[in-house]
């Protein structure tokens, strides 16, 4: 359990001068680049397959330990046609799409799936390395990396690993279209709610190569819900971002809230207070963007909230408020 000052602390990197942007291409990114335009449409699951093994292999206890593993993921082993025969069968295949989303920190192919099935499947297979382990309903995106990648390492090197983005197109946080600004149709809303999800996951990822680190925490949160949610809305609402954490207007969450995840490694007694801190943080950051004291540009304002912090308050000129001490 973290205290909640150790909960509170800057990035590492923090204050760490930033490279030039973007960052040029890595060798990885041109590979899916040009395995994108070799491959038809028709056949991105049938050979993307063939690259990532563990997507043959069924989810289960201890799949990992077995045979087919170590051949097919481990070895990189060809499948054998009863491998084929047994492997898992997407439920809505036409409803798969992979594309590579651009970024200044760098590009990631992004797989979207239609059906939630479909997605916790890959998300089994990917993330959780074949184990058959419990997927929410409420959740649908999950950034992985390190996943051994047959493709990168026969044509790149024995080293490489790969970096893949899982989306589900859904509601954002289950939030239905008439809580959103402006009352979208459905159709929209999926669309806004798809780049809020996938702009929201580059913000972490960016974190990670600019400032050293991602955390699993509220801060964090609030810092790619808002580079998200301007880029899907055009602007950052400080009450939506509350909705989508599941948070009562005083910082409380209810039973299914995002929150409990990103306050799991927090002390119980400080809980409350990690709450209605960010939810104080997010009041101010919609301030600040509105009467244009900060930049609504992405890169800028990622700089702006990677050097502020939960515990203390947004300054208009960016700094750091003296002598702060954490909310009650």
């Amino acid at each position: 359990m973290q205290t909640l000052d150790e909960y509170c602390r800057p990035f590492k990197g923090a204050e760490a001068p930033w490279p030039a942007l973007p960052l040029p291409a890595e060798e990885r990114e041109l590979w899916w680049r040009r395995w994108l335009e070799t491959t038809p449409t028709a056949e991105v699951w049938n050979r993307l397959r063939l690259e990532l093994p563990q997507l043959l292999l069924q989810p289960g206890t201890g799949v990992r330990e077995g045979e087919a593993y170590k051949r097919l993921v481990l070895q990189g082993a060809a499948p054998l046609a009863e491998d084929m025969n047994q492997a898992p069968v997407l439920k809505d295949p036409d409803g798969l799409m992979l594309e590579i989303a651009e970024h200044p920190t760098g590009a990631v192919p992004v797989l979207t799936l239609k059906d939630h099935d479909d997605f916790v499947l890959i998300v089994r297979c990917l993330a959780y390395r074949c184990e058959d382990r419990p997927v929410l309903s409420t959740v649908h995106a999950q950034a992985i990396s390190g996943l051994i990648h047959w493709g990168l390492i026969r044509d790149l090197s024995a080293k490489t690993r790969c970096q893949i983005l899982l989306l589900h197109r859904a509601p954002y946080a289950s939030i239905p279209a008439e809580r959103s600004p402006g009352r979208p149709d459905h159709e929209r809303w999926l669309n806004q709610s798809q780049q809020w999800r996938r702009e929201h996951e580059l913000a972490h990822i960016a974190c990670r190569r600019l400032v050293g680190e991602m955390r699993i925490n509220l801060y964090d949160e609030l810092i790619a819900d808002a580079l998200g949610m301007l880029a899907a809305l055009g602007t950052f609402d400080a009450e939506l971002f509350q909705l989508a954490l599941g948070l009562s207007a005083d910082g409380t969450p209810d039973d299914q809230a995002r929150a409990h995840v990103y306050v799991s490694q927090l002390q119980p007694n400080d809980r409350g207070a990690a709450c209605q801190m960010v939810l104080e943080r997010a009041r101010e950051l919609e301030a600040l963007l509105r009467t244009g004291q900060w930049p609504d540009e992405a890169m800028p304002l990622l700089q702006r909230l990677c050097r502020s912090r939960l515990d203390q308050a947004l300054m208009a000129d960016g700094s750091v408020a003296a002598g702060a001490t954490p909310s009650p």
